[in-house]
């Protein structure tokens, strides 16, 4: 096939200057959804119509498509409706094959059923629609059919009559159709109508009027049609995808304490008894290994969590991988590539970023650790940071195994704390500390007795 994507729309409705298509539902742009059900089209010949100064969108596709082949761009450059976006991309669309027409803010159509309408697109047809019922058709282009059920037109809202308005079957946006039809009526289609545009579903009437065979494809579930052109479209899309998401997983066998209260905006993969508490948040590429306990309200982002460890509520941690038997939290923070080795506890109030830190190593409350390699078995106190940061440049700290650091202590990199050295409490590094030595860096205590205050 021909899949022509239409991602032209500037998306004044949703009051922003950002391209339409790449709002995100999910944390994942809109059109990217398009581009991932269309996947199983190997052989097919893949065009997205853009508007001017459209780069964004580009890369943005680009960067993301999972597909063999790169799509083809064409620019539409006036806003003159999605007819006119179709005459964009007439020049790249092969004659030999069928033409399948997508939006390319309809993120919620699924493969399958993308697959099933595509499939009973037959030989002899003019064109194929996809279409629902809705309680609520408001906004949608209603399809008109005769006394017979056949198709006779698709009327959009603003040009439909008050008994047309009536009609719950509304087109649901993708149409498959045979190309030379398409190539030789595109012509034909006028702006006659409330919007002055030229718009691409007259063709259904055309091939009405011409006597030739339409045929449709009702979707059940209408949730998947949902168009996104306002802010409130989006979170409600988000919202079904959400819970849809959510509901595979339950399937799956993820423990989810309190379904309603948990937001899942990634994907996901787990294995057994795997159990998540309740306010908590994924996004991004989740892999969870067996007897995974996620704490409440605690969110993940871009995250590998081996077996048996326990997150505790209100941590948040994002593109870091923690091994296996390990304990993080509660109200941790880890960030920008963290690796957490095994048996290891990072406890409260702990910050770590950028930073290794290897198997039996604790630092239980209260410490910041950034740009730093740590060794197994070292213990980091309360209160103990890594100064990474000269105002200029970020440094190394480097610990190696077996090493003691006191509270309320600061090691100011580039520093080497070697096996086996103790940090004194209180004590401010800044030269390296050899292998079992005691440090201390504190100034001399004064104490003035009988002393009164004012």
């Amino acid at each position: 096939m021909n899949v022509v994507i239409l991602a032209a729309g500037i998306g004044r409705r949703m009051k922003s200057h950002f391209p339409k298509v790449l709002h995100q539902i999910c944390g994942k742009p809109m059109i990217c959804y398009v581009l991932d059900a269309i996947q199983c089209f190997e052989d097919s010949r893949i065009i997205v119509v853009v508007p001017p100064n459209s780069s964004e969108i580009k890369n943005t596709i680009i960067q993301s498509n999972n597909q063999k082949r790169k799509p083809k761009f064409v620019v539409q450059r006036r806003a003159l409706g999605t007819g006119d976006a179709i005459k964009s991309a007439l020049p790249v669309i092969k004659d030999s094959a069928p033409t399948l027409i997508l939006f390319g803010d309809v993120p919620l159509l699924t493969k399958k059923s993308l697959t099933n309408f595509i499939n009973r697109f037959k030989t002899g047809e003019a064109i194929s629609i996809l279409t629902t019922k809705l309680k609520n058709p408001k906004g949608y282009g209603r399809v008109i059919r005769g006394e017979k059920k056949e198709i006779l037109a698709i009327r959009e809202e603003t040009d439909a009559s008050v008994k047309e308005k009536r009609i719950m079957e509304i087109y649901a946006g993708p149409m498959i159709i045979r190309t030379k039809f398409l190539k030789h009526t595109i012509s034909e289609i006028q702006q006659d109508n409330q919007q002055s545009e030229f718009y691409l579903t007259d063709l259904v009437e055309k091939a009405a009027e011409k006597k030739l065979n339409l045929n449709s494809y009702e979707l059940k579930d209408a949730d998947e049609i949902l168009g996104v052109n306002t802010t409130k479209q989006k979170l409600e899309a988000e919202r079904i995808l959400i819970k849809k998401k959510i509901l595979l997983c339950l399937n799956k066998g993820l423990q989810i304490k309190n379904p309603d209260n948990f937001t899942l905006r990634g994907d996901i993969k787990f294995k057994t008894n795997v159990t998540v508490d309740a306010g908590c948040i994924f996004e991004g590429e989740i892999n969870l290994g067996k007897n995974v306990k996620i704490g409440a309200y605690s969110i993940l982002r871009n995250v590998v969590i081996g077996d048996n460890v326990c997150i505790e509520p209100y941590s948040y941690i994002e593109e870091s991988h923690i091994k296996k038997n390990s304990i993080v939290g509660p109200f941790a923070r880890l960030r920008n590539g963290v690796l957490v080795g095994e048996q290891c506890r990072i406890g409260n109030f702990v910050e770590i970023k950028n930073s290794t830190i290897k198997t039996g190593t604790k630092a239980s409350h209260l410490s910041y650790i950034g740009d730093a390699e740590i060794g197994k078995n070292v213990n980091i106190g309360a209160g103990a940071i890594t100064c990474n940061y000269d105002g200029q440049k970020k440094h190394k700290t480097k610990i190696e195994d077996d090493v003691f650091v006191g509270s309320n202590t600061s090691l100011v990199a580039p520093i080497k704390i070697k096996k086996g050295a103790t940090i004194g409490a209180g004590s401010c590094i800044t030269i390296d500390a050899p292998a079992k030595s005691l440090n201390v860096g504190r100034a001399k205590q004064t104490t003035i007795k009988n002393w009164k205050k004012n």
